[in-house]
């Protein structure tokens, strides 16, 4: 099995919620799962996500600004991914600029106007951007995944 075939998990993780999205059977699109409030469990239950989907793989949406460069979110993300790495799970990054952006347009075409007011749809939606984007790349020979320990700050993205 090819890294593109990777059974994998998205998550597009925030201060509050926590959206997921889980590869189809084909491992060429994503689908969203479900939104998570964040709780002090946070790493367990993705554990056990995986276990459950089978996936292989955490994809964890890394928010850089507009111009790539990092934030106090990008820091927060990069700290919850060594817990995740810190209890045996493999861990990819996913640049995740614009993936609000394409979860926001995606919903308007799909989503009644109910579901598009629910807390955590986009954060759904965006997890689901997320992964398709990273079994895109996969899927071209692109590699633009890093582990977070490999990364430091002076380093270029």
């Amino acid at each position: 099995m090819s890294e593109a075939d990777l059974p994998a998990v998205a998550l597009d993780v925030g201060d509050a919620r926590i959206g997921f999205a889980v590869t189809d059977g084909r491992f060429t699109f994503g689908r969203g799962y479900h939104t998570r409030t964040r709780a002090a469990d946070d790493v367990a239950a993705i554990a056990a996500l995986l276990e459950r989907e089978n996936a292989k793989i955490v994809v964890v949406g890394l928010p850089l600004k507009r111009d790539g460069s990092e934030s106090l979110q990008t820091e927060k993300v990069r700290a919850f991914a060594v817990l995740l790495e810190a209890a045996g799970l493999r861990v990819a990054l996913q640049d995740e600029r614009f993936s609000t952006k394409l979860a926001t347009q995606s919903l308007m075409t799909t989503a009644s106007r109910k579901q598009r007011q629910e807390k955590g749809r986009t954060d759904e939606a965006s997890a689901v951007a997320i992964l398709e984007t990273w079994l895109g790349q996969r899927a071209h020979g692109l590699r633009s995944e890093f582990r977070p320990a490999e990364i430091s700050e002076s380093d270029e993205l």
